[in-house]
């Protein structure tokens, strides 16, 4: 699969970050656990790409793994940011990598931040850490960043415990992208926080990366909800990616099984609990140590057969920039 998604962009430049079949594999005392089997994927410049799936799907460890966290438990595969191969890099290489070219957006905000700093004594403990720059300095943009995500006046005072979770989230937006990294990994952003404000979060993200001119790998299991600020859509199945492609093709015509099952259960104004309900994927998610012979969504999905469970489908070329991993794919739903 990975040659094959190598060759889909070959007149494009080269892009920001590569993952090329890459497998992690967790080994704690119980079972050996296969979180992410030969994923594959890329982001261009400019691009953002969201990582879609349920929970345990394998997302949040790709992103551990960009970031050079999870070197032990890389079975297979190559990492390349700018070019550069990311597995062979030293302790002392990854420092300068992680928070000045990478940046990172952590699921729980206030959980990330330390209980006994403020929010501005965060920023300017990050901006001397990673930069030749006064305190006096670090003060003036850190002021001025927060200014920039929307936080008040005053509230820069404020220690995490006593911020809600919009602010600490956009205390942790500001965090990723004050050192003026390149790519931007922003994990489930959105899940800490009341519902109302999931939109103005990943608006807030949208326009960072435009002025700042980043690169974002948006993770998140609510496909819909993160559809309209990205431009290409990769969605994970128990550590695989089995479908990925432009949003507009994604999302008008969803070719894989699951890609159509996450629309479909996704709930609208048009649905009633009586005359319309929301349709539920059947069966459960499958554990992450649970290994299959075949297609792992085959025991949920309404079109599998005997070829599904004997062999895992290789990926399919629908279009110049689409792919999915199904033996039956549809289109639409």
């Amino acid at each position: 699969m990975a040659q094959t998604l190598d060759q889909r962009n070959e007149s494009h430049p080269r892009p920001i970050l590569e993952v090329k079949n890459l497998s992690v594999t967790y080994n704690p005392a119980t079972e050996l656990i296969r979180a992410v089997r030969g994923v594959s994927f890329q982001i261009q410049e400019g691009e953002t790409l969201a990582l879609v799936g349920e929970t345990g799907s394998g997302k949040s460890t790709v992103a551990l793994a960009v970031l050079g966290l999870l070197d032990h438990q890389i079975q297979s595969g190559e990492i390349l940011f700018r070019n550069r191969g990311m597995q062979s890099l030293t302790e002392r290489d990854w420092r300068r990598i992680r928070g000045r070219q990478i940046g990172m957006v952590f699921q729980d905000a206030r959980s990330a931040l330390n209980p006994v700093l403020t929010i501005l004594g965060h920023m300017i403990e990050t901006l001397v850490a990673h930069n030749a720059i006064r305190k006096k300095d670090a003060r003036t943009k850190a002021m001025d960043l927060l200014r920039e995500v929307g936080i008040g006046n005053g509230q820069e005072k404020l220690y995490p415990f006593e911020l809600s979770g919009g602010t600490c989230q956009r205390a942790g937006i500001a965090l990723g992208i004050c050192n003026e990294p390149r790519l931007l990994i922003a994990d489930e952003p959105t899940s800490s926080i009341d519902t109302a404000l999931q939109a103005q979060i990943l608006d807030l993200l949208q326009s960072m990366k435009q002025r700042h001119n980043l690169s974002l790998l948006l993770i998140s299991h609510d496909l819909p909800l993160i559809s309209h600020v990205s431009d290409r859509i990769a969605v994970m199945y128990h550590g695989r990616v089995v479908e990925s492609g432009l949003k507009e093709e994604v999302l008008a015509a969803p070719a894989h099984p699951y890609t159509q099952a996450l629309l479909q259960c996704q709930p609208t104004l048009q649905h009633r609990h009586d005359t319309n309900p929301v349709a539920a994927i059947p069966g459960a998610v499958p554990s992450a140590g649970q290994e299959f012979p075949g297609c792992a969504f085959a025991p949920r999905c309404s079109r599998s057969g005997p070829p599904c469970l004997e062999s895992v489908p290789a990926a399919r070329r629908l279009s110049a920039n689409r792919w999915v991993e199904c033996i039956r794919p549809g289109v639409g739903i």
